[in-house]
């Protein structure tokens, strides 16, 4: 299968490295979400319970999210932009690497003046071992994604549908995802560096937001229930006065 891509200087490969890493920290950022709220929402249950539709779809949200990114990222369509086709584009374009060629992008970096050329130029092995893993032909998770992929995920297998059987489903377990998620990440940020001296983040400013908005609907809802049990105790001695009146 040719995965082919012709790239013409410097300005292009910093795109497609610019449009990959947005797949691979997007499916990070979404997934850390994900899993943010899903211990949140164990941990508040009366927060969860009073918006149990939302805080479910949300979830649901950034797990589908999450997966379609990281899917995007470790495709293998011949005309993609995914890590298997960027990776051999490096191996076609070798001569944008090196430490001269650092230098140059950057020449108000002082850093990039001292950086050697073992850390900007590929190792062509580790390059090779690399595509190799990111390769639905050569790794077991990267397939168990494309298959899950293909079936569930931006498409619906009719035949598995019918059957009914979720037993027969194609399976993508957390373990894999997460060994995927953080093979990404490496696979990008050793490139990303030799390239431009640069590395990615995948988590944000205020990944942590969702912890206080569960914080304040819960200072919410404990001073509602404040409010009702003064009402309700003043109620009662109101009652109690006008039935002792009454006698």
């Amino acid at each position: 299968m040719a995965l082919n891509i012709t790239i013409q200087g410097d300005d292009e490969f910093g795109r497609l490295l610019r449009g990959l890493s947005q797949d691979i920290v997007d499916a990070h950022i979404h997934w850390d979400q994900c899993h943010a709220l899903e211990a949140q929402m164990e941990k508040w249950p009366q927060v969860t319970a009073e918006a149990y539709t939302f805080w479910h779809y949300t979830r649901i949200a950034h797990q589908r999210t999450a997966l379609m990114c990281l899917a995007r990222a470790y495709e293998n369509d011949q005309k993609g932009l995914h890590l298997r086709s960027w990776l051999i584009a490096i191996r076609d374009h070798l001569p944008l690497f090196g430490k001269d060629q650092v230098a140059r992008r950057r020449p108000g970096d002082p850093f990039a003046k001292w950086i050697t050329e073992d850390a900007a130029k590929p190792n062509l092995d580790q390059l090779e071992r690399d595509i190799k893993n990111c390769s639905i032909y050569d790794d077991a998770d990267v397939k168990a994604l494309y298959v899950y992929r293909g079936n569930l995920l931006a498409h619906r297998n009719a035949e598995l549908m019918k059957q009914g059987d979720p037993s027969r489903l194609p399976p993508l377990l957390v373990e894999q995802v997460e060994n995927l998620l953080a093979r990404a990440k490496d696979v990008l940020n050793r490139y990303a560096y030799m390239f431009e001296t640069t590395i990615y983040g995948t988590q944000p400013v205020g990944h942590d937001s969702v912890e206080r908005v569960f914080e304040s609907m819960q200072h919410e809802l404990d001073q509602r229930a404040r409010v009702l049990e003064e009402q309700m105790t003043s109620l009662s001695r109101h009652a109690h006065d006008e039935t002792d009146q009454g006698n």
